[in-house]
């Protein structure tokens, strides 16, 4: 022990330091500061006055490297904050919005749960727990605690923001929109809460100024606000639009990349990994198992990272079954996460999730692989310099699209959505279980309900104008949406016995079972169907598209392409009302095709996962030889 070092407390020398350290962190200089902080304090035992002092600094650290995005940094300092006062609420709010920015939401939700014990009535800490709860799907507690907020706080625009969130996530929509009109009264015009309060009108099947909403979002996406890119994807946004908001989002999104170095003339087994929270019942777990099963194993060891819940599902063992090893990530931060890839050797990263439902960007950020791809769970770009490739085809996204995508473009040479043949195709039921009359012509669609636009809609309802035997299947939907979309069917001169609402499918299985009862289906316009078009197509029932100019448009048009069928592709909304006119008058037509496309199932090109999969790591292999000869990502399409 230092001679000079009274119990308790610091040397002459010691304090010097402090009182420097101190005048160092008035002036800005925190790393200085920092520096002679620990000079003075190690071990001494503190006194309270100089553990303040130490709290603040390392705190002041922390709110700089926030402020920066350097969110590693932020908790690093946060943490020695702690060390110097344990139970401030203030530094534990600290610590969990931090580990919220990186993505890690259990953690950050413990943090949070105690500063609010600590400080029950603070505003910012009820938002932030509404906020983290949310992404880990609690909702009524996210809920819970946004209205709490709001009590305490209710001229701050968040809160209302938060709380609308929470409902929209229960499908609460009308009290959604409520509470984002609020907090728009408080701050009009925040692109946060008009995003949000167009995409709950969108759910809510509400189209009152819906030509004007697409004005806005255009608008919003011009001005470079950070919103989040996948809430415009089923509106009528355009492409340069699309690919503005994602850059803005993906700016939003910082870590610390790690330089990989190109290993050139590198041979031997690659390893592929596939990152996602969907390996469970979930359609991308439904389209992608068998392609993991049957990548070359002489050429590729595959993995799979996953942060999100075990349920049991068929989904979820099927992708165990396909993979070399099956890793949780769940409880790791995204520093954590890409360091456990970067151990692993991983070759290829291939996120599943873009920036839909409950993404972890942050993980790609810090770029735990040489090769970075997205692939069939988000259909745009995600405008962000840490993702090299995005898997597509001709079709979905055509040489004309590209400039509109800052991914290079791996195009595979026919439709690049798989499909697990494991799951069969079991018998119909009789339309009468489905609330379908036995007779009659059934048009059907599946895709959710946010999809569906007035235009789409005035066409529908003037096809079952001309064809008067027909009704219009739709999926259930929230009760707001259902008694929109009735009360649009009246007002364009439906009776609503016409429009049947499809009761929830607890299993694929099931839901297989019942399509077949259709005759035909019907795409969506701006955001049309994927999985739901690549169901259709494998029970036999055919549809009719119109692709746009974004990719989230055009899946539909290429599995169609693939599956021979490009005479269900239309040009115009009036050529797609034609096609339909044509086969609900050519009924005998119609059944051949559906016999042809029943008896191709097995043999023909869509659903053939053996040269699927031998293209795709085709694709991959292409990608790896070029970032191992230390060239750039470029666009390329595998020879067929």
């Amino acid at each position: 022990m230092n001679k000079n070092r009274q119990s308790g407390g610091l040397s002459a020398p010691d304090m010097r330091k402090l009182s420097d350290a101190l005048a160092l962190a008035q002036k800005g200089d925190l790393g200085r500061a920092v520096s002679l902080f620990e000079q003075a304090t190690r071990g001494a035992v503190l006194t309270p006055q100089i553990a303040e002092f130490g709290r603040d600094l390392h705190a002041a650290v922390g709110n700089a490297a926030f402020r920066s995005q350097r969110y590693d940094d932020a908790l690093s300092a946060f943490e020695r904050a702690r060390l110097c006062d344990p139970h401030h609420p203030g530094i534990l709010l600290n610590i969990g919005n931090t580990l919220f920015r990186m993505g890690t939401y259990d953690r950050a939700a413990d943090a949070l749960e105690r500063a609010r014990s600590l400080h029950p009535v603070s505003p910012d800490t009820l938002l932030s727990l509404s906020a983290v709860l949310f992404q880990l799907g609690r909702l009524a507690e996210a809920e819970r605690w946004a209205r709490q907020a709001a009590a305490v706080a209710p001229s701050a625009a968040a809160v209302w923001f938060n709380l609308g969130t929470a409902l929209k996530g229960q499908d609460r929509l009308a009290a959604a929109a409520d509470a984002y009109r609020r907090a728009l009264t408080i701050a009009p015009g925040n692109p946060t809460a008009t995003v949000g309060l167009i995409q709950t009108k969108q759910r809510s099947c509400d189209w009152s100024s819906f030509d004007d909403d697409a004005v806005t979002l255009d608008s919003i996406a011009a001005q470079g606000v950070p919103v989040q890119a996948s809430m415009m994807l089923s509106h009528r946004v355009s492409a340069r639009s699309l690919l503005a908001a994602a850059r803005a989002h993906a700016q939003t999104i910082r870590s610390k990349p790690v330089r990989l170095k190109t290993k050139p003339g590198r041979t031997g087994v690659a390893t592929i990994a596939y990152l996602s929270n969907d390996f469970r019942q979930h359609p991308v777990a439904q389209l992608l198992a068998e392609v993991l099963a049957l990548h070359d194993r002489l050429r590729f060891r595959v993995l799979a990272y996953s942060y999100g819940p075990d349920d049991d599902s068929v989904e979820r063992r099927r992708i165990r079954e396909g993979v070399d090893r099956f890793i949780d990530i769940d409880s790791l931060t995204a520093e954590e996460a890409a360091e456990t890839m970067r151990r692993d050797g991983v070759d290829i990263l291939i996120d599943l999730k873009g920036y839909t439902g409950h993404p972890r960007p942050h993980i790609l950020a810090a770029r735990p692989a040489p090769v970075q791809v997205q692939f069939l769970g988000y259909p745009g770009t995600m405008g962000a310099p840490w993702v090299d490739y995005i898997v597509a085809d001709p079709v979905s996204l055509p040489p004309e699209l590209e400039n509109r995508f800052t991914e290079a473009v791996a195009r595979m040479p026919r439709c690049f959505l798989p499909r697990d043949r494991g799951h069969g195709v079991p018998p119909a039921p009789p339309r009468s279980a489905c609330g379908l009359p036995a007779d009659g012509f059934v048009l059907a669609c599946f895709n959710n309900a946010y999809k569906i636009t007035p235009e789409i809609w005035a066409v529908w309802m003037a096809l079952l104008h001309k064809i008067p035997d027909a009704v219009l299947w739709l999926a259930r939907t929230t009760a707001e949406a259902e008694q929109n979309l009735l009360r649009a069917a009246q007002s364009a001169g439906i009776i609503t016995d016409r429009i049947v609402f499809a009761s929830w499918a607890p299993t694929l299985g099931d839901h297989l079972s019942r399509l077949q009862n259709a005759d035909l289906m019907l795409d969506t316009l701006h955001y049309g169907a994927h999985t739901t078009a690549s169901d259709a197509l494998w029970v036999g029932l055919p549809l009719v598209t119109c692709p746009g100019h974004t990719l989230q448009s055009r899946v539909a048009a290429s599995l169609l392409h693939t599956a021979g069928l490009p005479d269900f592709v239309t040009e115009s909304l009036a050529h797609y009302q034609s096609a339909v006119l044509h086969w609900a008058n050519n009924r005998a037509g119609l059944d051949a095709v559906r016999d042809r496309l029943r008896a191709g199932r097995d043999g023909g090109p869509l659903f053939d996962m053996n040269t699927h999969t031998r293209l795709f790591d085709q694709a991959l292999l292409t990608m790896l030889e070029r970032q191992r000869q230390g060239k750039p990502p470029t666009t390329f399409t595998v020879a067929g």
